[in-house]
């Protein structure tokens, strides 16, 4: 297969670094990584982005029926919010191209990216809890958040990739329906951040809330509303 009859080679890097081609679309993306440098180095991108969420978390069985509720999650997603990368300028279509990758793959993901391994603390996630996902992206160049909150222990586990060095320092609010932002809680500025999250905000916990990061103050002007602009955003997803 010739790199133009690929219908956007960014879309097939991400696919081919993620594990989600298969047959002989995957054939076609790998003889297309041996002929062309350019779509090579763009997987590797992928790859190099992708490849530190893995770190320093254990393989753990999947609950009974999640691949149904991870399918579900993905066509509800792609019906209230259909893709058109192509009439986009090349900027604005790259973040939706970070946009729909992470949003169809979120909730795999965040079983790997965010379930503590066996030497860490914490209480135990009841087998049958609810949980949601999200993943933030923005305009910061590498930055990427992933959250995975579970209702059997009312946590929050929240891991940092890329956070710049600066002065502020980096907040986590959610944003339900009324658009009001809820403040969550301080991240680490690397690793994983455990937040319980407060009783009064685990309504809020569906899938049209979304979670923002802002860099704030060390010491917040007012602890009930953001006072710097967002820097990442993305929408929860429930599995």
């Amino acid at each position: 297969m010739s790199s133009d009859s690929m219908p956007d080679r960014s879309v097939t890097a991400a696919e081919l670094a993620l594990g989600l081609l298969e047959g002989t679309e995957r054939a076609a993306a790998l003889r297309l990584m041996l002929s062309d440098p350019g779509f090579a180095a763009e997987v590797e991108a992928w790859r190099t982005r992708l490849a530190p969420l893995y770190d320093g978390f254990a393989d753990i069985a999947p609950a009974e029926g999640l691949m149904q509720r991870i399918d579900q999650a993905i066509d509800a997603e792609a019906a209230l919010a259909p893709m058109s990368a192509l009439a986009l300028p090349a900027q604005q279509s790259r973040w939706k191209l970070a946009t729909f990758a992470a949003s169809a793959v979120a909730a795999m993901l965040a079983l790997a990216l965010v379930w503590p391994s066996p030497e860490a603390t914490g209480p135990v996630p009841q087998a049958d809890a609810d949980v949601a996902v999200a993943q933030l992206t923005g305009p910061i160049d590498g930055l990427l958040l992933t959250a995975r909150y579970d209702s059997g222990t009312s946590e929050m586990l929240v891991r940092v990739e890329g956070m710049p060095v600066t002065e502020t320092e980096p907040e986590l609010w959610i944003v339900p329906a009324d658009g009001q932002p809820r403040r969550l809680g301080r991240l680490q500025r690397g690793g994983v951040t455990r937040i319980v999250v407060p009783e009064g905000h685990r309504q809020f916990i569906d899938q049209v809330s979304e979670l923002i990061l802002t860099m704030e103050p060390k010491v917040l002007p007012d602890p009930d509303k953001p006072s710097a602009p967002t820097v990442a955003q993305g929408r929860l997803q429930r599995i």
